[in-house]
């Protein structure tokens, strides 16, 4: 079942997190109060609203409180921000992230109820994105429109096994560049073994690596 993702202002990040979300097939909801903000993503984004997040009944209609995870990035405004942050964590919204514009306004923003919280600039959005759509993928860095580097949780209930028997570059065309095992560091060869709770360094083809990251639970 597809994961729903509501984002709260279109601003340059907002719509490339709109955008990418869209890209990488995320169910997305967006919200601003500007009419011509939300016409930058009705192309795109399946359900684009017009109105003011600070209203709990806007929010409510819009389904907020049943969002998977919800994404504030409302520019130039930290009262309606902290505001809009703490009616969805009033609301029992599981994962709230907030853009913040500084040092204070994260602050705050983790009082009133954000679990996380990231910088304003374009490609953050998009970074952010690849992260979102996996509890697994730890961080993310683009390389090219089509390669990234990610980093990415095994999960406990994963079994051993070594990669000659994954087979990882004939099967998913990827590349696994370092297997960090607590606090060691392990340069991969073709004996080395994948574990639970490793985190695995890997290269590749966005899309490739989406399907190597499903082996891993």
């Amino acid at each position: 079942m597809k994961k729903t993702y509501l984002v709260i202002g279109l601003d340059t990040f907002g719509v490339a997190l709109c955008e990418e979300l869209t890209t990488l097939g995320a169910d997305v909801v967006a919200l601003d109060r500007k009419e011509e903000a939300v016409s930058k993503v009705t192309g795109f984004v399946e359900n684009a609203v017009i109105g003011d997040s600070t209203d709990v009944n806007v929010l409510r209609e819009i389904g907020a409180q049943h969002a998977d995870h919800v994404i504030v990035s409302i520019p130039g405004n930290v009262e309606n921000s902290i505001l809009t942050t703490m009616i969805l964590s009033e609301m029992k919204v599981g994962k709230i992230t907030v853009k913040v514009d500084n040092d204070y306004h994260a602050k705050v923003a983790e009082k009133v109820g954000a679990t996380e919280v990231v910088s304003s600039e374009k490609s953050a959005g998009k970074r952010l994105a690849r992260r979102l759509l996996s509890d697994n993928v730890l961080d993310y860095y683009n390389i090219t429109d089509e390669y990234g580097v990610y980093e990415i949780f095994i999960s406990e209930s994963f079994k051993t096994i070594k990669l000659v028997d994954i087979d990882v570059r004939n099967r998913f065309d990827v590349n696994i560049l370092l297997i960090k095992r607590g606090k060691n560091v392990i340069l991969p060869k073709a004996d080395s073994e994948l574990r639970s709770k490793d985190v695995v360094i890997v290269l590749g083809k966005h899309d490739r690596i989406s399907k190597f990251q499903s082996i891993l639970h």
